[in-house]
């Protein structure tokens, strides 16, 4: 069996999401497929497995109207605080592992609001390991690269993260900021 391929990801996906609009039902279909594809980690161009000195590396791989797709390396002790996506998406791991926290959360998200974040998990994502974001409950999360080594993986989202504002929360739960995502190569 061939190595499956970015192109043939980002193919699937599209007639996924071409179908289906329901979140968890994409996720749940494309999940098994992100897991394939971080299984052959030179399906993702070596330029986009590095960081640019100084920051976290995070590159567009694809980006559609219903879907972008990105690569994203954690430098060791880079973290995320708590923040949202405000859409559905995946995280697939590549290469070492992440530690990801989970939240749940019934409050509105507004900026300066406070939000009652409750820990739900706190996960450790080898090689291969697939997590899904579905909302409107069940996207804020933390990510931090506990370990020695730069960590690759791919993301992906059903909104252009390009530009798009998310909440992010402080250690109280308040919306402290508003910010949007930047990729090195957009």
């Amino acid at each position: 069996m061939a190595d499956y391929t970015l192109k043939s990801f980002v193919a699937d996906l599209d007639a996924i999401t071409s179908t289906e609009i329901d979140p968890a039902a994409i996720t749940a279909k494309a999940a098994p497929l992100l897991a394939r594809l971080c299984r052959n980690p030179e399906a993702i161009p070596v330029e986009y497995r590095t960081a640019p000195v100084g920051q976290r590396g995070r590159y567009m791989l694809h980006r559609a109207p219903r879907f972008n797709v990105t690569s994203v390396i954690w430098r060791p002790g880079d973290e995320a605080g708590s923040h949202d996506h405000e859409t559905w998406g995946l995280v697939g791991v590549v290469e070492n592992e992440i530690q990801e926290t989970r939240y749940t959360s019934s409050d509105a998200r507004e900026l300066g609001c406070t939000t009652a974040l409750q820990v739900r998990e706190v996960l450790r994502h080898k090689p291969g390991a697939v997590s899904a974001l579905v909302p409107p409950h069940d996207q804020i999360h933390a990510m931090y690269n506990p370990t020695a080594r730069n960590t690759v993986e791919i993301h992906v989202y059903g909104k252009d993260l390009a530009g798009l504002p998310r909440h992010v929360f402080d250690k109280d739960g308040h919306v402290k900021s508003l910010v949007s995502s930047k990729y090195v190569n957009c």
